[in-house]
């Protein structure tokens, strides 16, 4: 009785084990399963993902505001940005002007590659000048800061102040500031520059008062004709007419008027001729090279596929009498061609 009772526990106690190791097993099959299958799942949901990245590389303006989509051509609605890890180099800084070499990783990447991108940050855009009106005595110095009332720029770096040197009157004469020492009222021309050049010139005007005051015990009789009066600012009398232009048909791209007068259009030739022998440092080159890289920015935001062309060719902008010269109007004429050299104009 006891040895089959002794046999008859030990034959429960391994059935119970036995019983206990085949649900442990099934349940670690069923976690197994359940882990395959949803590492499986997600494998197959990174496939499905395309990212097509722009390996040629991008372009940003300074300090701009951007998510991590500027590095791919293509984006899915599935797809997820926080996938893409971006690595910058230890000299990037999106305060200044330069190509900088990013490295991209993409989370799910069969290839688990890492991309190298070029990134280059520019600055096109000129600083946000408010000039003011300055009045001075006779004999009285002046600087070209003495004319601003606020000067910033995108980049958040300080803004280069001068006087504009090319400043002209109406039959295109060099402006010089320092024979300005009479009484009377002056325009004047003060130039923003910013780091990378861009330049925004602002006009004003300049009051030298005679230095002779009337005593603090006689301030004088309002009502006395010989009461001398506050200096008051002339209108301008244009020579060649006031820099009114027919807005339908020109876009104005550089303003060359002074004191709101057209210039001489005797000017336009000496212009462009002084534009072609001094190619890289005439201001018309500099609007070109802005436009153009606004315009590519652009055109690339479009991600078209071939081959992109940018044409641009200067005309007059005249006054509404068309007797005076206004300024510079930039036209750019944007082209693609396919790989069966089909030209499409795009803009």
């Amino acid at each position: 009785m006891a040895k089959k009772f002794f046999y008859n526990k030990v034959y429960n106690t391994k059935r119970t084990i036995i019983n206990v190791v085949i649900i442990g097993a099934c349940i670690l099959g069923i976690v197994l399963c359940f882990i395959f299958v949803s590492r499986f799942k997600g494998e197959s949901h990174e496939k499905k993902l395309t990212y097509d990245l722009n390996t040629a590389g991008v372009t940003i303006e300074v300090n701009e505001e951007y998510t991590n989509a500027i590095f791919l051509t293509r984006i899915n609605d599935d797809t997820d940005l926080t996938k893409i890890h971006v690595k910058y180099p230890s000299n990037f800084d999106i305060t200044k002007s330069g190509v900088y070499d990013v490295k991209i990783t993409i989370d799910g990447d069969e290839a688990n590659k890492e991309y190298s991108i070029p990134l280059t940050v520019i600055d096109i855009v000129k600083p946000d000048l408010v000039t003011k009106q300055l009045t001075i005595k006779e004999k009285e110095q002046y600087i070209a800061t003495q004319f601003v009332e606020s000067c910033t720029d995108n980049s958040t770096h300080d803004c280069h102040i001068d006087f504009y040197k090319d400043g002209t009157d109406e039959d295109g004469n060099i402006v010089n500031y320092e024979e300005y020492t009479d009484v009377g009222t002056y325009p004047i021309k003060i130039v923003a520059t910013d780091d990378d050049g861009n330049e925004n010139v602002q006009e004003t005007m300049l009051i030298i008062e005679s230095d002779s005051t009337t005593t603090p015990d006689d301030p004088g009789n309002p009502d006395d004709p010989n009461t001398p009066d506050t200096p008051s600012i002339p209108e301008p009398v244009c020579k060649y007419g006031s820099n009114e232009y027919d807005t339908d048909e020109y876009v104005l791209t550089t303003d060359i008027t002074t004191n709101g007068c057209a210039l001489s259009l005797d000017l336009y030739q000496d212009a462009i001729d002084y534009y072609e022998d001094n190619l890289s440092k005439k201001t018309l080159r500099k609007v070109i090279d802005n436009e153009i890289l606004r315009i590519k920015k652009d055109v690339e935001a479009l991600n078209l596929i071939g081959i992109l062309r940018l044409e641009q060719h200067i005309t007059v902008v005249l006054n509404d009498t068309g007797r005076g010269l206004v300024g510079y109007q930039l036209n750019i004429i944007v082209t693609k061609e396919d790989s069966n050299h089909n030209i499409e104009k795009i803009a």
